[in-house]
């Protein structure tokens, strides 16, 4: 296998949802027996159908919960997800970051710096090639929100530059 053979799949954008917004709702799919309505969901949660929607995404992506036509449905590693305690949380967060091919391309790229780290700015301008119809910055403050939760990138404020966060 080549080096740039993860080059070829496709990377998604990152919905910018909150990690706390998306467990809150794995939470209330769960307090319907782990299958719900979507159109139901924004009422109960109290939250705009975009914002909904924004966090649907993000939930799916982790692979959180699955979305055949209108049903919002938690998956096993949903569940767990919410009834595990915080260290696990974050592992189980971590191994499902791994898969999101964003993710991947930032490894990649923070693995081959000498100091395996990127300032603020490079990343920036590789989010942006690799997203070019995406707004760099928006998709920057997702990565890194997710990423800190969990335990995949570290970013320093005070010297702008993120790295891995990985043992």
């Amino acid at each position: 296998m080549d080096h740039d053979s993860s080059s070829n799949k496709e990377i998604q954008s990152l919905p910018a949802a909150g990690i706390s917004e998306t467990l809150g709702l794995l939470e209330v799919i769960d307090d319907h027996g782990g299958e719900e309505k979507s159109y139901s969901l924004a009422s109960e949660l109290n939250i705009e159908t975009d914002s909904l929607l924004t966090t649907i995404k993000a939930a799916e992506m982790f692979g959180f919960i699955d979305t055949p036509g209108r049903d919002v449905i938690l998956t096993p590693i949903g569940k767990q997800m919410i009834e595990t305690e915080m260290n696990t949380k974050k592992q189980l967060l971590l191994e499902q970051l791994r898969k999101i091919e964003l993710f991947a391309k930032v490894k990649e790229a923070l693995e081959s710096q000498e100091e395996e780290r990127l300032s603020r700015d490079d990343l920036l301008k590789m989010i942006q090639s690799w997203l070019p119809n995406e707004k760099a910055e928006d998709q920057f403050e997702t990565l890194i929100n997710w990423g800190r939760w969990g335990e995949f990138l570290g970013y320093s404020q005070d010297d702008d530059y993120v790295y891995l966060d990985q043992g």
